[in-house]
């Protein structure tokens, strides 16, 4: 690599840091409210929370790198530009091309960076997120029992008449719950002890000497006789959850596309598994790879924005070059939300924003490389600008 090209590197990769890491908190800290008050309410261990955060980490990374490469390159091509150097690096006979060559090149490391991120981190992360959040929902219960007190937690009570001091065993137990379908279950155990098979499987409890019993909702047949009143069964050992039913862990990964894997994906195209369709396979596999296809192009988007105008007063580049992305970013999202429903082919659909994003930033590119700079350009927008200022600054001596 020339020194040149470390330069121009190195201009762009500080600001960009800076621009990550700063979007990474504002995201995390934005999420970590929310969860604090899910962990606090459950009364699991604050130390979930940064558990859950790091789970989360892949997912806002897959967000915030491209932005902050926008950031990056327009923060140090406007500098650069502003300070003259890259006048000079013009006039040694270097143009936009050499200039933009190894901004390109760390375009593509930072696309195969976030296929990375997003291809196996962010399923990963996802899955593990939702994990932690069905494990601190189920171990609340060990925190929430207390001797001779009623406790309810979602749709079931439960209430002990003692407890030893390591908060697992207890006596007389009684539980009540009620199920989706309108039934009732009461159950009563003369001791127990409550059971911690892992942070993914929930709190079972070990029952002894006890009484189960089913309150069928009214009107409820069985096949094509009518529910009995009451279903009892009478046990020495049972382990039960906190529904009075056999505890269940959780679910095992893929059962969401958003949780495959890109090879995964790739395997199920066109084919779905399960209750993951072909259509939302298609979706999901494409909208990741416009999104980091489309990284290696943000040089060629950014730099002619930002190299702004010689004797202009204002440049609106970044005004411009950041409502680009947006929009594309939201055409992408409402493409892969319409393939996701079936309503359009992904392929095409995702491929027409693609490849209109990729020619505007060639586009532009070229332009500015191959045609000298008007100093006019932007008049318009400047008149435009002082109109809608006059007329704020009426508005608010009026008011």
């Amino acid at each position: 690599m020339t020194v040149l090209s470390r330069y121009v590197v190195r201009a762009t990769l500080g600001p960009m840091a800076v621009a990550l890491l700063v979007a990474l908190l504002i995201l995390l800290a934005e999420r970590s409210l929310r969860l604090v008050s899910l962990v606090v309410g459950w009364r699991s261990n604050l130390m979930l929370v940064f558990e859950m955060l790091s789970y989360l980490v892949p997912h806002y990374m897959g967000l915030a790198l491209p932005a902050a490469f926008f950031l990056g390159l327009f923060i140090a091509t406007a500098r650069l530009a502003r300070d003259g150097e890259l006048d000079v690096i013009q006039a040694a006979g270097a143009g936009l091309q050499r200039y933009a060559r190894p901004l390109l090149a760390l375009g593509l490391v930072l696309m195969l960076l976030h296929l990375v991120v997003v291809g196996y981190l962010q399923p990963w992360g996802r899955y593990g997120y939702r994990a932690a959040v069905y494990a601190a929902t189920n171990v609340s219960f060990q925190a929430l029992l207390e001797p001779g007190v009623f406790a309810s937690l979602g749709r079931t009570t439960w209430y002990v008449a003692t407890l030893d001091e390591a908060r697992e065993r207890f006596t007389g137990l009684f539980l009540y719950s009620e199920r989706p379908g309108g039934d009732s279950l009461v159950l009563t155990a003369r001791r127990g002890r409550l059971v911690m098979e892992g942070p993914m499987a929930p709190a079972a409890l070990a029952l002894e000497d006890g009484v189960q019993q089913v309150l069928p909702a009214a009107g409820r047949t069985l096949g094509q006789e009518e529910a009995p009143r009451a279903l009892t069964v009478r046990f020495r050992r049972f382990v039960s959850d906190l529904r009075g039913t056999r505890p269940v862990g959780f679910r095992p990964r893929g059962q969401d596309e958003r949780e495959l894997t890109l090879d995964e994906l790739v395997l199920l195209l066109g084919r779905g598994r399960g209750d993951i369709a072909p259509h939302e396979v298609a979706a999901e596999l494409y909208g990741r790879l416009a999104r980091s296809l489309s990284i290696p192009f943000l040089p060629l988007l950014t730099i002619p924005l930002a190299l702004g105008r010689r004797r202009g007063r204002r440049s609106y580049g970044f005004i411009v070059g950041l409502a680009l992305l947006v929009l594309y970013h939201q055409t992408l999202r409402t493409l892969e939300g319409l393939a996701d429903d079936g309503v359009v082919a992904a392929g095409p659909a995702l491929a027409i924003p693609f490849l209109a994003y990729a020619a505007l930033a060639s586009g532009l590119f070229l332009r500015a490389a191959t045609r000298v700079p008007d100093p006019a350009r932007g008049a318009i927008l400047d008149r435009l600008y002082e109109v809608i200022a006059a007329r704020v600054r009426r508005l608010v001596e009026a008011v």
